[in-house]
């Protein structure tokens, strides 16, 4: 039964546009999500303490899980959460849910505007 309200509520959320990556967070201290963009790359999502931390890569193997890291991820965010010590890590699973889809927004858009960019570049170069 848990599978199928799994699927009827990821149905629901498509539909309604409220998750629409199908973000799906899970655990407490931390609360954390991984998944993949539309183009194969590998998102991670993690609260835990007062921080919040997001990140995509090529893959799950270019994660170091080390802030300040000397590799340069494709996308990054980091955010304080909550006024306690701990609050981050308790949050509600719709939190992580809204944020990782702003987020995912905020990288589409970027990726979006590069390809753009490249695209009026190659056109550019070619009439003159």
């Amino acid at each position: 039964m848990v599978g199928l309200k799994k699927k009827l509520k990821l149905w629901w959320e498509k539909k309604t546009k409220f998750n629409p990556y199908g973000v799906w967070p899970e655990g407490a201290c931390p609360v954390q999500a991984e998944g993949l963009t539309k183009e194969g790359n590998w998102y991670y999502f993690r609260a835990r303490g007062g921080h919040i931390r997001f990140v995509i890569c090529k893959s799950e193997d270019d994660y170091t899980g080390v802030i300040d890291s000397p590799i340069k991820y494709l996308f990054e965010k980091e955010l304080e959460y909550g006024e306690g010590m701990f609050q981050a890590g308790w949050m509600p699973h719709e939190d992580a849910v809204r944020l990782t889809t702003v987020w995912l927004n905020e990288y589409y858009e970027k990726t979006q505007e590069l390809k753009l960019n490249k695209k009026w570049l190659k056109k550019l170069r070619s009439q003159s």
